[in-house]
C-alpha cells in the first residue's frame, strides 16, 4: 500500500469518527433542553391545558397508528422478523397510549389513572422493539397467514389486557404511589438502554438502523425527564412529551424511508456503501463492455480477414473497394486494380505439401506489404489469387508497382528450414478506372481478362492493355 493510500484510509477513518461524533451530539441535544428547563425554570410554573394535551395525544395516536400500518406493509415486503416486532411495538404504543389522551379531563379526579398510561405505553413499545432487535438478522419468515393472524391477535389482546391492568392499578391506593410510575418509566428506560447496547454490539451499517439508534437515545432522555424531573403539567413534563415525539418522528422517518426504498431496515445502504457499490458496478460494466468490444473486434476480424494471411477477405475487399472507388470518382482521381495469381501454385502444394503452400502465401503477403503504400487496399480473393486497389494512381505508375511486385517475388525465394530456397512467380492483370470502367465489377472483369491473357502468354508477366489479350488468343 502506497503512502497516499495509507493517508487516504486514515483520513476516511477520521471522517467516519467525526460523523459518529456528530450523530452522537445530535442525539444528546434534548439533554441540553432538559438541563435548561431544570436549571432556569420555576418548578411551580405549570401549563394546564386539557385541549392542547388532547390534541397532542390524538395526533400522536393517529401518527403511531399510521406508522404501524406502514411498518406492517414493510414487513409484508421483506418478511424481516425485526419489522414484524417493530410494527407490533407501534401498534402497542397506539392502543396503550390512547387512554392517556382520552382520560385527560379525569386528571383532576384521578391523576394516576391519567398519568400511568404514558409510561405503560412507552414500556410496551420498548418491550416489542427490544425483542425485535434480538431477532434482527435472523432468516426471513415465510408467509403463513394462519401464523401471522395468531401473532397479531395475541399482540392486540395483550395490549387490551395492559389497558385494563393499568386502569385497575390506578384504581387501587397502591397505584398512587410514586414508585409505580417510576418503575414503569424505569423499565422503559432500561429496555431503551438495552436496545442501544444491542445495536452498538451488532454495529449496524444500515443508515436506517443508525436513525433507530439515535431515536432510542432520544427516547431514553425523554424517560429520564419524565421519571426524575417532571411533574404533571409543568414545563419539564411538556418538554419530555416533545422529546419523545421528536424521537418518534425520527423513527417514523426511518420507517417511511424503508417503505419507499427496499421495504427493509437492514438492507438499506448508506450513501458511502451505495457509492462503493455503484463504483464496483461501474467497473464491472466497463470491464464487460471492454470484453464485449474485444469480442466484437475479434468477430469483425474473423468476418473480414483471411485467417491465413491476415489480409482482407473477398467480401471485405469488395466492400472497401466500392467505397474507395466512389471517393476517387467524386474527386476525379485515377485508380488502378491489380489482379494477381501465383504461377503453378498447385505444384507447390502437390510437391511440398499444403503447409509449404501456406508458407508461400504468407511470404507473398509480406512482399506485398513491403511494396505497397499505406493507402493501398489489398485482399485475398481465394486460393492463390490476390487483389490490389491503387487509389490516385496513373496507369504508368500502376504498371511500375505491378512490375516491382513481380520482380521482387521472382528474386526473393522462400527459405525453408534455414537452407532450402523455393521460388515462385506471379502473373498480374491491371485495369484502370475511366478507360476500363468506373465500377468495381467492370474493373474486375478487365483485370481478370488480362490476368488470364498473362497466363496464356507464359506467366510471370504484367498485362495492362487489351492488345495483349488479342495476342494471347
Amino acid at each position: 500500500m502506497t503512502n497516499g493510500e495509507v493517508y487516504t484510509n486514515r483520513l476516511r477513518q477520521s471522517v467516519r469518527a467525526y460523523k459518529g461524533l456528530l450523530e452522537f451530539a445530535f442525539a444528546l441535544i434534548p439533554a441540553v433542553a432538559v438541563g435548561y428547563i431544570f436549571l432556569f425554570t420555576d418548578d411551580n410554573a405549570v401549563f394546564r391545558d386539557y385541549l392542547a394535551h388532547e390534541l397532542a395525544i390524538g395526533l400522536a395516536v393517529i401518527l403511531s397508528g399510521f406508522i404501524a400500518l406502514i411498518t406492517w406493509r414493510c414487513h409484508l415486503a421483506s418478511r424481516e422478523p425485526f419489522l414484524r416486532w417493530l410494527a407490533l411495538g407501534f401498534a402497542g404504543f397506539t392502543l396503550v397510549y390512547l387512554p392517556h389522551g382520552v382520560l385527560t379531563r379525569s386528571a383532576d379526579h384521578n391523576i394516576w389513572l391519567f398519568l400511568l398510561y404514558g409510561p405503560a405505553a412507552r414500556l410496551t413499545m420498548m418491550a416489542c422493539l427490544t425483542i425485535g432487535l434480538l431477532n434482527m438478522g435472523r432468516p426471513v419468515t415465510p408467509a403463513n397467514p394462519a401464523q401471522d393472524r395468531r401473532f397479531w391477535m395475541t399482540g392486540l389482546v395483550t395490549f387490551f389486557v395492559i389497558d385494563i391492568a393499568v386502569g385497575l392499578l390506578a384504581s387501587f391506593p397502591m397505584g398512587g404511589e410514586p414508585w409505580v410510575r417510576i418503575s414503569l418509566e424505569s423499565g422503559a428506560l432500561a429496555l431503551m438502554l438495552v436496545s442501544v447496547g444491542i445495536l452498538l454490539w451488532k454495529q449496524p451499517g444500515s443508515p436506517l438502523l443508525r436513525i433507530f439508534l439515535i431515536s432510542l437515545l432520544v427516547f431514553a432522555q425523554s424517560s429520564v425527564a419524565f421519571m426524575l424531573l417532571a411533574k404533571a403539567w409543568d414545563h419539564q413534563w411538556w418538554l419530555a412529551h416533545t422529546i419523545f415525539a421528536a424521537g418518534f418522528l425520527l423513527l417514523s422517518y426511518g420507517v417511511v424511508q424503508a417503505y419507499l426504498t427496499s421495504g427493509s431496515f437492514v438492507a438499506v445502504y448508506s450513501t458511502e456503501e451505495m457509492v462503493n457499490q455503484l463504483r464496483q458496478e461501474k467497473d464491472r460494466a466497463e470491464d464487460a463492455l471492454s470484453r464485449l468490444e474485444a469480442a466484437n473486434s475479434k468477430l469483425h476480424k474473423l468476418a473480414t480477414t483471411d485467417a491465413l494471411t491476415g489480409l482482407g477477405n473477398r467480401r471485405h475487399f469488395t466492400d472497401q473497394a466500392e467505397r474507395m472507388l466512389q471517393r476517387t470518382r467524386l474527386d476525379r482521381l485515377p485508380c488502378a486494380l491489380l489482379m494477381l495469381d501465383l504461377d503453378h501454385f498447385k505444384t507447390i502444394n502437390d510437391t511440398y505439401g499444403h503447409a509449404t503452400g501456406d508458407l508461400m502465401l504468407n511470404h507473398f503477403t509480406a512482399l506485398l506489404s513491403e511494396t505497397l503504400r499505406p493507402e493501398d487496399l489489398c485482399g485475398r480473393f481465394g486460393g492463390e489469387e490476390f487483389m490490389v486497389l491503387l487509389p490516385n494512381c496513373l496507369p504508368s505508375d500502376a504498371r511500375v508497382v505491378a512490375e516491382r511486385i513481380r520482380t521482387k517475388l521472382e528474386s526473393t525465394p522462400l527459405i525453408r528450414g534455414g537452407e532450402t530456397a523455393l521460388s515462385i512467380t506471379t502473373s498480374i492483370g491491371i485495369a484502370h478506372s475511366g478507360t476500363d470502367g468506373d465500377t468495381l465489377d467492370a474493373l474486375l472483369k478487365r483485370a481478370d481478362a488480362r490476368l488470364y491473357a498473362a497466363k496464356a502468354l507464359g506467366r510471370n508477366c504484367v498485362l495492362d492493355q487489351d492488345s495483349a489479350i488479342a495476342d494471347a488468343t
